[in-house]
Order: structure tokens, then sequence, then C-alpha cells
């Protein structure tokens, strides 16, 4: 599926949701698996972002509209590197100041991708704004604290958490144990503290008896 024809089955499902959601979300999970699948890498990267993003949802009591967009979101937060040059999502070695710049218009132009086919302020601001960090030196707006959207805040974290424990061309994955010690060590400054906080009560048990992600 090349970009043109993905665009306009992202056009359809986005409109499919003012008539059923459930059946344009389905959609939206297939078609994220095909994403992914296109991007260096991933192998269901965006799926796990999800699932994250929606325990740490649920427990701030989101309502079911909420998680829906949280949802969509999730799923299509990388969809703007389907046009970024393989050479750099692939690379080895650190990337060049302009490598960077490249690499950091993705949120940006995954936006552009929806915005005929999404039409909720929550859901485009979600993806264009997670990689803002909460003391304002992130991208592409510098948003800093509460003006960063809070889904975009969620997602954030359950992003760096999968990134950090999966493969990557230029490095191992961290154990669980060492990731979701990361996160605590950039609350405050790369992540919303209270966003941190939640997700490490809900991942923590899961993993501090198990011996192979100590």
């Amino acid at each position: 599926m090349n970009i043109s024809e993905l665009t306009c089955y992202l056009d359809r499902i986005g409109n499919g949701f003012d008539e059923d959601s459930n059946l344009a979300l389905e959609e939206l999970r297939d078609v994220s698996e095909l994403i992914d699948g296109s991007i260096p890498y991933r192998d269901g990267h965006a799926k796990r972002v999800a699932d994250y993003a929606l325990n740490i949802a649920q427990s701030l009591c989101f309502k079911e509209r909420e998680l829906v967009r949280l949802e969509v979101s999730s799923l299509l937060h990388d969809l703007g590197k389907l046009i970024l040059d393989d050479n750099i999502l692939l690379k080895q070695t650190d990337l060049t100041a302009t490598e960077k710049q490249v690499i950091q218009t993705h949120p940006v132009l995954g936006c552009c991708m929806l915005e005929g086919s999404f039409k909720f302020d929550d859901v485009l601001n979600g993806i264009k704004h997670h990689h803002e960090w909460f003391d304002g030196s992130g991208y592409p707006s510098g948003y800093a604290r509460n003006k960063i959207p809070l889904n975009s805040r969620i997602i954030a974290v359950a992003d760096a958490y999968d990134a950090m424990t999966s493969w990557r061309p230029y490095r191992k994955p961290r154990t669980k144990i060492k990731a979701l010690e990361e996160l605590i060590s950039f609350a405050g400054t790369q992540f919303d503290p209270v966003i941190v906080a939640l997700f490490i009560r809900i991942e923590r048990p899961k993993h501090r008896n198990q011996n192979g992600n100590k």
C-alpha cells in the first residue's frame, strides 16, 4: 500500500468514526499493523504504545470516547515516519544535526496526512505534540507542562518505554526495570511526573519478580 492509497484508506476510516466508532477503530488497529510493518525496525510498536497509553488513561478515569481518541493518536503517532528516509531511520551511528531535524518533522507530517481524515483536535494534537518535553525543550512547539495536551503527555511515556525495551539499530533493548528507572530519572524534565508515577504503579509489579526483567 503506497502513501496515496494509505491516505485514502485512513480518510475512509476517519470519516467512519461518525457512523460506527467501534468498527472504525477495529479497521484502524488492522491498518496500524501495516503502518508499523512499513517503518524500519518496528514489530508491533504502535499497538504496544496504545496498550500502555490506555492503561494509563484508565487509571485517570478517561471516558469511553476519550479512550477511543487516545487509542487513535497512539496507533498513528509515528505515521509521519513513513515519509522519512529509511537510511536515517536505520542509521546505527549518531545522527547529524540535519538528520535530527528531519526526524523531528514526523509528528507534524503525521498530522498533515490526517487533517482531512480525523477531525478531532485531541487526536491530531495527541500526535503532533507527543515529543514535547515537560520542561519545554521538546518539539515541534516547545510546549511545557500543562500546555502539552494530556494525550501527548501519556503517549510520550508509553512511546519512550516501548522504544527503550525494544531493539533499535543503534542499541540493544533495555530491561523493563531499567526502562522504568530511566522514566523516573527524566520525570519533570522530559516527562510529566504524574504520568510517570501512574505508569510505574501499573508496570513495576509486573516485572519486580521476573528474573529476566530485573
